[in-house]
């Protein structure tokens, strides 16, 4: 008789077992793909709005591309003239609910004909995301340096790394 109710009772569980990896799935896979937010700093002069789209998914790893649109216009009235910035990026997150760690490498590319501006900047970043899994407020911050193949160090003749800070926020669905 207990060697029965025990077999009842592990098919009961066995038959939850589904049923508790699906309801694990909202904390550790985000919903909302896609992100639409404004950064100040970070890879862009001065400010860029920024598209994003998580490709990847699985556990507590997920991978996407970002790209925005910026300026110089309003905030760097020293520069000689209004320009476009483009930085695009592939990221990785790591965590499993609305707190990520976010890593990243990309590419920002300033317009601009000025021969004492940087025109190609390469950079790394390390931050955090806050992000909620089924969409709404996303909030990013993060260390974003940057070399530059046109940037030597007049001393030594190496790539200078050029340190930044950046913080974003917006909204995802």
């Amino acid at each position: 008789m207990l060697l029965r109710i025990t077999r009842i009772f592990v098919f009961f569980l066995l038959l939850q077992l589904p049923l508790a990896g699906h309801a694990q799935e909202f904390t550790q896979n985000i919903k909302a793909l896609l992100s639409l937010y404004v950064e100040v700093g970070g890879n862009s002069d001065s400010y860029a709005i920024n598209f994003d789209h998580i490709l990847y998914q699985q556990e507590q790893w997920k991978g996407g591309l970002r790209a925005g649109l910026g300026t110089n216009m309003f905030f760097m009235e020293e520069e000689p003239g209004v320009y476009p910035v483009v930085p695009i990026e592939a990221y990785a997150l790591l965590g499993k609910s609305r707190n990520n760690m976010e890593f990243g490498v990309g590419y920002t590319r300033r317009f601009t004909d000025a021969p004492e501006l940087l025109q190609n900047m390469y950079f790394g970043r390390i931050g955090f995301r806050y992000q909620v899994p089924a969409g709404g407020l996303l909030v990013r911050f993060g260390l974003t340096p940057f070399i530059s193949p046109e940037n030597k160090d007049d001393k030594t003749g190496h790539l200078a790394v050029v340190p930044r800070f950046g913080l974003s926020i917006g909204r995802s669905w």
